[in-house]
This record gives structure tokens, C-alpha cells and sequence, in this order.
């Protein structure tokens, strides 16, 4: 059987063969990821939204919460949305029907909030607290009630924990 020759550059039917054109072991060119004005429009659209990102996210922490009498005076600008608002809780808490009435401070400005969340164990006057809701004219209306408490615990019991954490041990009471 005879060995046929590749038809020649130019031959009919034969279309560009470039490998014929290189010699055994010259480099090859890599292909291109795109030109470099495609490449630097996608690196200014990925530092955009990482930027964009970022200023979001710190507005969202910058604006956590506003005091009550903040609150008080932006009253007209934040209408009903929602927003959190932080005060201390002033004696006179009633329970009606499946809310709660109660009043916060904060800087001699008080707010009477109906709130229709459950409030937390540790909820109680005189604590400081931060409110979800939003203003229904004069009232705040809150859907939630976070309370701030301090980062030490102290044990309701503390005499019962340690008899239990010696008998643990194998000590004797």
C-alpha cells in the first residue's frame, strides 16, 4: 500500500493548514483570553461592584440604629418605613390584649412604642433597647424588641451551680 502525501498549501480542497508552515518543536502561541480592552472593562465592572458592596455594607452598619430623640426629629423624613430605633425603657409596661405598651428615653425625649413582638426574657424597665418598627404618627410600632445587655454573665443561681460542679468533681456535699 503506498503512502499518500498532504495535499499541498494551494491544492484544491485543501484548506490553510498552519502546522506545516512551523517547524518540529517551535513554540506555539496561546490563544488570547479576549484583547485588553475586553479585559479591562471587566476588571473596572468587578472592582465597581466590590466597591459598591462595601459602601453598602457600611451604610448599613453606620445606620444600625438612631436614638429616640433622633428619631423624634427625622420623624417627618422616615414617614412609615421602617427603621431601628434605640431608648431605655421608662416604668409603666401594660400588657393589651396581644400588645405591649410602653414608653423609651434617650436624651430627655420620650417615645411611646406599641409593640406587637414578644419581648425577650431579659426585657424589663429600665433597660436599654433596640426597636424594629416604624412610626404610626405619633406611636412607634414595633415588630421586634433586641435587648443590650452587658458581656458578663452572672448565674441566677450561683449557690446551686457550685454545690452541682463539686459533686461533679466526685467531691463530697
Amino acid at each position: 500500500m503506498a503512502l499518500s502525501s498532504p495535499p499541498r498549501a494551494g491544492a484544491q480542497g485543501a484548506g490553510p493548514q498552519p502546522w506545516l508552515d512551523l517547524p518540529l518543536g517551535a513554540p506555539r502561541r496561546r490563544r488570547s483570553l479576549g484583547t485588553r480592552r475586553q479585559r479591562l472593562l471587566a476588571a473596572v465592572v468587578i472592582v465597581g461592584a466590590l466597591a459598591f458592596l462595601v459602601a453598602r455594607g457600611l451604610t448599613n452598619a453606620l445606620d444600625y440604629y438612631l436614638p429616640a430623640n433622633q428619631a423624634v426629629a427625622q420623624r417627618a423624613e422616615l414617614g412609615t418605613s421602617d427603621f431601628r430605633i434605640q431608648g431605655t425603657v421608662l416604668p409603666g409596661l401594660r400588657q393589651v390584649g396581644s400588645s405591649l405598651h410602653f414608653s423609651i428615653t434617650s436624651h430627655r425625649v420620650d417615645v411611646e412604642v406599641v409593640s406587637t413582638g414578644s419581648p425577650p426574657q431579659l426585657f424589663h424597665t429600665g433597660m436599654p433597647v433596640v426597636l424594629d418598627g416604624h412610626w404610626q404618627g405619633e406611636v412607634f410600632s414595633s415588630f421586634q424588641i433586641m435587648v443590650q445587655h452587658g458581656s458578663s454573665y452572672v448565674e441566677a443561681h450561683p449557690a446551686t451551680g457550685k454545690a452541682r460542679a463539686g459533686t461533679a468533681a466526685g467531691a463530697k456535699p
